[in-house]
C-alpha cells in the first residue's frame, strides 16, 4: 500500500479511534499514507501523535500527515472518509427534546422522519462541499461515507455529484450477535440484559451465515444458515421467537422479535433503530420490549484534545497498545472494505448502502438500498436480491422516496421539499403539524449557517 493514500475528515471524532483498533490488524496496509483532518490544531496535534505512537510500537510504516484544511490533504487521495458531526450530541439531544415536544415518541431521531431532515440540515450541505473539492482535487477517490443520516446523504452525493461514494453501517453485525444469542448459540446469559451502546462491542461468533436487504437502518434478514452446515434457521428461529418468553431476548432485539412474530421475518440492526422507520411502536408494546430513546451522549463522538490526552496515556506500553488494537469494534469492517477497494481482487461484501438500480426488483430504480455486494479495486457492486416480501416493501419504499426528498431539501435549502418530505411521513400524519414543524426546525438550524428558502 506504499502508493496508497486515504483522507479521514472529521479525524478528531471518536470513530478515529475505531478506525486505528483496525488499520494495525490488515497487514497489507503497511505503507499506508493517512491524511487526518481537523480543523482544530490543537486536537489535530494529539491525534496525530497518537497515530504515529501507535505506528512506532506496531512498526507498520503506516505515514500520518495532519492538515486542518482538508483541500491541502485531498490531492493524490484514493479513499476518502467522513467522520464529520456538526456540534453531534447537543444538536441531536436537542432533535430528540423537539420531537417529544410535538408529541412524537422518536427511539432514535436522526435517521427518519423530523430527525433526520434536521440532522440532515447539518450534515448533508457540509459533505456536498466536500463533494466539489473531491471533484477538483481527485476526482478518482471513492467517498466512503458512515455519518449520519446515512441513506440521505448518499442520495444527494449520488444524484447531484460526479463523486463515486458508499455508503457502509454494520448492522449486519449486530443482527447476526443477536440472532446467534436467540438461537442459544452462544449460552453467555451475561450477554442477555447489555445495553445498546455496548452491544456494538460484541462480536459474532460465525455460526450463522445472514443475508438481508432493505434500508439502512431498516433491513430484513432474508435468509439465516447455519455457517458449517448451509443448514435453514429460519424455521427454528421463528419458533423461538414465539415460544420465548419476551424477557429472555436479548436487550435491543424484543421489538423487532415482536415485529418477526407478525411479519416473519426480523428487521435489523436493533430495536431503537427499527423504531424509528415502523410506525406501530405504541406505548404498550414499547413498555413490554423495553423499548427506550437512544441516549445521544452515549454515542461516538468529537473527543477534545484533553479526552484524547486522557486516552492516549492508556497506551504507554507494546502490552497495552496489543490490548487495545485486540478490542475490535463490531461493525469495523469499514476497514475491511478499504482494503478491498485498495486491493487487486473482487470480494463479497455483506452489505453495501448504494443506489438500488434493480438490486432489490420491487423498489424504485433511484433510492438508496442496503444489500450485500461485490467490492474490488475501483468497483463497488450490489447482488441482485429478487423482490423484498410485499408485507415488507412499503416500508422501505417509502423511506426511499423520502429520503431522497430529504436528500434535496436539506442540499439545496428547498423548504418545498421539505414539507413535501414531512406531509408523506407516517409520524406526523397532519399538514398543521408538518408545516409547523418543518418551520422551526429550519429556525433551530439557523445557527449552523444553514440556507432555507
Amino acid at each position: 500500500m506504499e502508493n496508497k493514500k486515504i483522507v479521514l475528515i472529521g479525524s478528531g471524532s471518536q470513530f478515529t479511534e475505531f478506525f486505528l483498533q483496525e488499520i494495525y490488524k490488515y497487514p497489507e496496509l503497511k505503507g499506508l499514507t493517512v491524511a487526518l483532518v481537523d480543523r482544530r490544531p490543537e486536537r489535530l496535534g494529539v491525534v496525530k501523535g497518537i497515530c504515529e505512537k501507535l505506528d512506532s510500537m506496531l512498526d507498520f510504516g503506516v505515514k500520518y500527515e495532519g492538515y486542518t484544511d482538508r483541500r491541502d490533504a485531498l490531492p493524490g487521495a484514493d479513499l476518502v472518509f467522513s467522520f464529520i458531526a456538526v456540534d453531534l450530541k447537543e444538536a441531536w439531544n436537542n432533535d430528540g427534546l423537539f420531537c417529544r415536544r410535538h408529541g412524537l415518541n422518536p427511539y432514535e431521531f436522526h435517521t427518519s422522519s423530523i430527525g433526520s431532515l434536521s440532522m440532515g440540515m447539518r450534515h448533508i450541505p457540509p459533505h456536498m462541499d466536500i463533494c466539489k473539492d473531491i471533484e477538483e482535487l481527485c476526482p478518482d477517490a471513492w467517498f466512503i461515507i458512515e455519518s449520519n443520516p446515512l441513506t440521505k446523504i448518499l442520495s444527494a452525493i449520488l444524484r447531484h455529484t460526479k463523486v463515486k461514494a458508499v455508503g457502509y453501517c454494520y448492522g449486519h453485525e449486530m443482527i447476526q450477535v443477536a440472532i446467534e444469542q436467540i438461537l442459544a448459540l452462544d449460552e453467555n446469559k451475561e450477554t442477555l440484559e447489555v445495553e445498546s451502546f455496548e452491544r456494538e462491542f460484541m462480536i459474532a461468533g460465525d455460526t450463522v451465515s445472514v443475508l438481508a436487504m432493505g434500508v439502512n437502518h431498516m433491513g430484513w434478514v432474508m435468509t439465516m444458515r447455519d455457517t458449517e452446515t448451509g443448514e435453514d434457521l429460519y424455521p427454528a428461529f421463528r419458533e423461538k421467537c414465539k415460544i420465548t418468553p419476551i424477557e429472555k431476548i436479548p436487550l435491543g432485539y424484543r421489538y423487532s422479535v415482536e415485529l418477526c412474530n407478525r411479519l416473519g421475518y426480523i428487521p435489523l440492526p436493533a430495536d431503537v433503530h427499527v423504531a424509528d422507520y415502523i410506525w406501530n411502536a405504541d406505548e404498550t408494546i414499547a413498555k413490554k420490549t423495553n423499548l427506550i430513546p437512544f441516549d445521544p451522549y452515549e454515542s461516538f463522538g468529537g473527543r477534545g484534545p484533553d479526552s484524547w490526552g486522557e486516552f492516549a496515556k492508556e497506551l504507554e506500553d507494546i502490552e497495552s497498545i496489543n490490548k487495545f488494537i485486540s478490542l475490535r469494534k463490531n461493525g469495523w469492517q469499514s476497514v475491511k472494505l478499504m482494503c478491498m477497494m485498495l486491493g487487486g481482487k473482487y470480494e463479497y461484501f455483506p452489505a453495501v448502502n448504494i443506489m438500488n438500480n434493480g438490486c432489490i426488483s420491487n423498489m424504485s430504480d433511484d433510492v438508496v438500498v442496503e444489500v450485500p455486494g461485490v467490492v474490488g479495486p475501483d468497483y463497488v457492486g450490489g447482488l441482485n436480491m429478487g423482490k423484498l416480501p410485499e408485507e415488507l416493501q412499503p416500508y422501505c419504499e417509502l423511506h426511499g422516496i423520502q429520503g431522497n426528498l430529504i436528500a434535496d431539501a436539506a442540499a439545496f435549502g428547498d423548504k418545498s421539499k421539505a414539507i413535501k418530505a414531512m406531509l408523506m411521513d407516517p409520524f406526523l400524519a397532519s399538514i398543521t403539524k408538518a408545516d409547523a414543524m418543518v418551520d422551526e426546525v429550519i429556525e433551530i438550524n439557523r445557527k449552523y449557517d444553514i440556507s432555507f428558502k
